[in-house]
């Protein structure tokens, strides 16, 4: 059962049997007096609010002094208000006698109307109660106050447990210094508190998430908070409302190799918890809002597991770009009715390939050009491991020369040419480095995320050519050919004279 749920539980933060069992004496500022009440002594009441955790335990009691050394983690942001018990008379032997028979259950049901409303606490936790001091020239009257608080931190899973203070307050026997009565009392109630974080996971190094840069690991983490005795935990949700860059990638869409959403319980020494999705959990997906919610069984098991951390990691791929690099994510916690909200960021780029090649000075643009990404030089050069980009490992050059590779998680990388355009040569070398920083290409000053090739074109072939050696040839051979025919005109002219003389 949870505090809200039973508002009149008895938690007396101040318990008027027990004053002197913790705490420090207050500072020589305090006004603690021996001997018998006295009304005319100013009566103040300050609330310091601070979490409760490992660090600032519940305490059950209070010397209703300032502690020396205040408790760690204060928070802002507590009101309360602080009832006057009616019917009971401080004044009087009964009077005390009552008070100390007194729960706030009890007190809550009387016909009280006097009753203050403190300031917010400020940052270092402290809240005090305002007095119209024409009203009530010596402060607070003097009485028995049940005090609740009416607004909670915006960090706080539960409201301190209503609480019964007198002022002005007795030391006790056993008190430092003993059987005084202090007029300007101080307490100490704590909120069991959650803290909420989103972070981007880096990829494990060469691993295949890796390879795949377009890919964004989100961690939300909640602590289990540290409850008062006897609470539990009723509500433990978180929630991802992913913007419109992001994708969600469920365990079917999730790519071959690498982990997908999952939720991880640890115990407060870090040790990771078996929580089974279904029984312990469920995830649902609402356009794009992602919600873990503990189901009872798993909200029964997170409450022994107070101080340890449940992690929500969600798996998106990147789709777009924004205008300045930087994706903007935002979660929040509900536990046990107290909602908190974080942002997490995460940069992210792209990279331009260009091949061209430069005729008569003009620069021309090249199409077919097939480029590939790596991580690591050596990958580049063995054209082994290349980066995926939703399923893609190839980007071929366009039209215009270029071809976008357009989600990439910003970092080093080379760029390799295993393609060259038709007719044309690999560049030398074939591969580069270069740097993908947040943001779209630019190919102004400064340029970034942007790389090109510079492309010679194939040897040209050997072919028979006319003037110069050919000339010659054809030269020679026509000199040879007009040498045989004189030859043969000679010839048949010796014949025909060699007829004529023997006819003679």
């Amino acid at each position: 059962m949870s505090i809200r749920k039973r508002a009149g539980a008895v938690l007396s933060v101040l318990t008027l049997g027990a004053l002197a069992a913790v705490g420090a004496v207050a500072p020589a500022s305090a006004v603690t007096l021996p001997g018998n009440i006295d009304s005319a002594v100013t009566r103040t009441l300050t609330i310091h609010k601070h979490a409760l955790g490992p660090s600032t335990p519940l305490n059950p009691f209070s010397t209703g002094q300032q502690l020396a050394t205040p408790p760690a983690d204060p928070l802002a942001g507590a009101q309360f208000t602080a009832t006057l018990v009616s019917g009971i008379d401080l004044t009087t032997a009964a009077g005390w006698t009552q008070a100390a028979a007194l729960t706030p259950a009890q007190a809550a049901q009387r016909a009280n109307t006097v009753s203050f409303v403190s300031t917010e606490s400020n940052t270092a936790g402290v809240s005090t109660f305002p007095v119209d001091a024409a009203q009530y020239p010596t402060g607070m009257p003097l009485g028995v106050y049940l005090v609740t608080e009416t607004k909670l931190p915006p960090t706080a899973t539960n409201p301190a447990a209503p609480f019964l203070v007198t002022l002005p307050t007795p030391t006790g026997a056993a008190g430092s210094p003993a059987n005084q009565w202090i007029y300007d009392v101080h307490v100490y109630p704590k909120n069991a508190v959650t803290q909420l974080t989103k972070t981007r996971v880096p990829a494990p190094a060469g691993s295949i998430e890796q390879r795949n840069p377009d890919l964004v690991r989100w961690a939300i983490a909640s602590s289990i908070p540290t409850l008062a005795a006897g609470d539990t935990l009723d509500v433990f949700t978180l929630t991802d409302a992913l913007p419109a860059e992001l994708a969600y990638l469920d365990a079917t869409t999730t790519p071959a190799g690498v982990t997908p959403t999952n939720v991880v319980v640890a115990n407060a020494a870090g040790t990771a918890q078996t929580f089974t999705a279904g029984s312990d959990y469920t995830v649902t997906n609402t356009a794009g809002t992602l919600t873990l919610t503990f189901t009872p069984a798993g909200l029964a098991r997170l409450t022994s597991l107070q101080g340890g951390t449940v992690t929500f990691n969600v798996l998106t791929r990147a789709t777009a770009i924004p205008a300045n690099g930087v994706i903007v994510n935002t979660a929040s916690a509900n536990v046990n009715g107290a909602t908190e909200t974080v942002t997490g960021s995460t940069p992210i780029g792209q990279l331009t390939v260009s091949a061209y090649t430069t005729s008569n000075g003009t620069r021309v643009p090249l199409a077919g050009a097939v480029y590939q990404v790596f991580l690591t030089e050596q990958d580049a050069i063995n054209g082994a491991n290349p980066i995926i980009i939703n399923g893609e490992t190839n980007w071929t050059t366009g039209a215009d020369g270029n071809v976008i590779i357009p989600i990439i998680t910003p970092g080093n990388y080379y760029v390799r040419e295993i393609t060259p355009p038709s007719g044309y040569q690999l560049p030398t070398p074939s591969q580069v480095s270069t740097t993908v920083s947040p943001g779209p290409t630019s190919t102004t000053a400064p340029v970034r995320n942007y790389v090109e090739f510079a492309h010679n074109q194939v040897p040209a072939f050997a072919l028979p050519l006319t003037g110069g050696d050919g000339g010659l040839w054809f030269g020679v051979g026509g000199a040879a050919l007009l040498t045989a025919m004189i030859g043969s005109a000679l010839v048949v002219a010796r014949r025909r004279a060699r007829g004529a003389q023997a006819a003679v």
